[in-house]
């Protein structure tokens, strides 16, 4: 029965064999001392006794054997060989008795290749085994700024967390963003236990995956599990069974083929003919009932003045559309409530949801995915989902003019700037600031303080550095006593005398997406965005983005303020126009170029008139944590996307 098993097998070696032939590809086993010629080795370090996957079994250590096998691992040799006969004596042994004895081999970027037991690899791959015994040596490449030398030094960091060897990711990332959605602290070591949790989620997750994708998809599991666990949550995936993985990859599989798409996102930067445009089966019924509109908040108007701007938002359209719309608002929703708080504003009839958080983006994901017939709305940045568009304001427009305006009114010393969260948006808006000082001053310097950095006192900070002028918060709740907002100048009697102030007019945005849906234009911009994700990011010219002056501005700073912002207003003037260089002297934009969008949307440095940095999760206090894990600089940028 062996020998009749050898000839299956070898009959699938040759196929391999002249697959790889005809397509041009090495036909036998990759050799490890081969591939290492080229590699400058950093470290060689034994694993001891492992658990292999076979799947991940790719070669062998020298070219002793390697001509036996077809790149598959199938045995090629002749029936009649020695080879074959004891390939065969093995696999009635193996059938029989199992593996008594582990392999030898070494590990090179998460794949294995065999010094010992290659014959035992390739019956058991025949035999469809999952993973086998084997003592491996780990060999670690020097580290480079190679993307795959990158993600497998994620990898490393995963592993000494996890053990986990049987997953892998395409995108840098990938491992610590698994880390973080399994729950898994900085230096934490997984238990038993929780490893072997890990291991059933993904191994019935991993069988539903690999059933719908056929290998036709370049993703992998394991970026394929990021995707859902973002949507889905790690505890509630570990309850679920391969049946449940099934049904969901079927309804969120437009999510994970965005994965890996470098052009996953389409940005339209102001309203379109194509949403502007009624649709020809568009009715106006006498009698037709209001929309029903639902704006879903994470914070409360009393303590948020970002809340309170989308209030103000809610208000206007409110205002605007009158009778037409019935917009209502609910405050103060966390994470535990969210799902219930959307189906609650479905089952009361509203027709398009703005959830108004970057915290609310996965929720909002969920109720579209079961919803589809719902327009749900999440504001964040970045956001790469199909399912659910999303909306933000280019509020660094205002930022420019701001910091043009600062630049004018001291001769020298230090501006300062306190920003927020370094999130996506947030490192537009500084550099846009501080561009504009340099516009008008270049001899001016931007003091970068922080008001989510714990143990710090940014005023004490500005007062050691000699501050005078600052551009703070843009809005405050109704309810705060604090009016240093916007660009303020610090008096000598302790006071403060407000000048500018840059405005989000999210109303502006909300009227004109809602008369889009209305008239029926709404899904129009699909056209727009093709298989990519949809983030509406309004500014100036869609006049959802101003800077209002008071009294205090000079005849020349008004002056200055209006022509810069009818400039930009007419995107004749980009405040990101080169040359620019960053802290570090590298020239970020050429002398008359300007950023693309995708690239302002994902600055990750610091312009170099500023004084600062962009701190770490750990330096933040911990209401901003999550915040940033979500939006985060360093998380999100690896997004691209077109704009419009």
């Amino acid at each position: 029965m062996a020998q009749v098993d050898y000839n299956k097998a070898a009959r699938l070696g040759e196929k391999e064999y002249h697959i790889c032939v005809a397509s041009g590809q090495y036909p036998y086993l990759p050799v490890l001392d081969e591939l290492l010629s080229h590699v400058e080795v950093e470290a060689q370090v034994s694993l001891g006794l492992v658990e292999i996957p076979i799947n991940q079994i790719v070669g062998t250590y020298s070219a002793g054997r390697t001509t036996a096998f077809a790149r598959n691992f199938m045995p090629i040799l002749d029936s009649s060989s020695e080879f074959a006969t004891k390939w065969s004596q093995l696999y009635d042994a193996l059938a029989e008795e199992g593996l008594r004895d582990p392999i030898k081999a070494y590990e090179f970027n998460n794949k294995f290749y065999v010094m010992e037991g290659n014959k035992r690899v390739s019956v058991l791959k025949f035999m469809d085994a999952v993973s086998i015994e084997g003592t491996v040596t780990r060999v670690i490449p020097k580290r480079t700024d190679d993307p795959e030398c990158r993600i497998y030094y994620e990898f490393l960091e995963f592993y000494e967390a996890t053990q986990v060897n049987y997953l892998w990711m395409t995108k840098e990332g990938g491992f610590r963003k698994l880390l973080e959605l399994t729950g898994t602290e900085p230096g934490e070591k997984w238990s038993e236990e929780k490893a072997q949790d890990f291991n059933m989620l993904y191994t019935f997750f991993a069988a539903e995956f690999e059933a719908k994708a056929q290998n036709k998809i370049k993703i992998t599991a394991g970026d394929a599990l990021c995707v859902y666990l973002e949507i889905y949550g790690y505890e509630k995936a570990k309850e679920k069974g391969q049946a449940d993985f099934k049904k969901d990859l079927s309804k969120i599989w437009n999510e994970i083929l965005m994965y890996n798409n470098p052009e996953s996102v389409a940005m339209v930067l102001h309203p379109t003919e194509e949403s502007q445009r009624t649709a020809l089966t568009k009715l106006f019924p006498v009698g037709t009932p209001p929309l029903k509109v639902a704006f879903i908040h994470d914070s409360s108007v009393q303590n948020s003045g970002w809340t309170y701007a989308h209030e103000l938002g809610r208000k206007y359209i409110q205002d605007v559309f009158g009778e037409k719309i019935i917009a209502s608002c609910i405050e103060r929703v966390d994470g535990d409530s969210a799902d219930d708080v959307f189906e609650a504003a479905i089952e009361a009839g509203n027709k398009v949801i703005f959830a108004t958080s970057p915290k609310l983006c996965a929720p909002s994901l969920r109720a579209a995915l079961d919803h589809p017939e719902i327009k749900i709305l999440n504001c964040s940045m970045n956001n790469n989902h199909k399912t659910v568009r999303s909306y933000y304001l280019r509020l660094y427009e205002a930022k420019f003019i701001n910091g043009a305006i600062a630049g004018s009114l001291i001769s020298e010393g230090n501006i300062g700037y306190l920003a927020d969260y370094p999130i996506s948006g947030t490192t537009a808006e500084i550099n846009a600031f501080a561009l504009g000082v340099q516009m008008t001053n270049p001899r001016a310097r931007v003091c970068l303080e922080w008001s989510s950095v714990k143990d710090r006192d940014w005023r004490e900070e500005f007062r050691k550095k000699e501050v005078e002028l600052v551009s703070g918060r843009d809005l405050n709740a109704t309810v705060s006593e604090n009016r240093e907002f916007g660009l303020f100048r610090f008096l000598e009697n302790g006071e403060h005398q407000n000048l500018a102030m840059a405005v989000r007019h999210w109303g502006k945005l909300y009227e004109e997406l809602l008369r889009s849906v209305m008239r029926g234009g709404y899904k129009n911009d699909d056209a727009i965005s093709g298989t990519q994700a949809l983030n509406y990011y309004w500014g100036m010219s869609a006049d959802a983005v101003d800077v209002i002056y008071s009294r205090n501005l000079s005849a020349g700073g008004i002056r200055l303020l209006r022509t810069l912002r009818e400039g930009i207003r007419s995107m004749e003037i980009n405040p990101f126009t080169g040359p620019i260089y960053s802290q570090d002297g590298c020239c970020r934009c050429e002398d008359g170029q300007t950023l693309d969008m995708k690239d302002i949307v994902n600055i990750d440095w610091l312009a170099e008139n500023i004084d600062g940095y962009m701190p770490e999760l750990t330096e933040l206090k911990e209401e901003a944590i999550e915040l940033v894990k979500l939006q985060g600089v360093k998380q999100n940028n690896e997004n691209t996307g077109n704009s419009r």
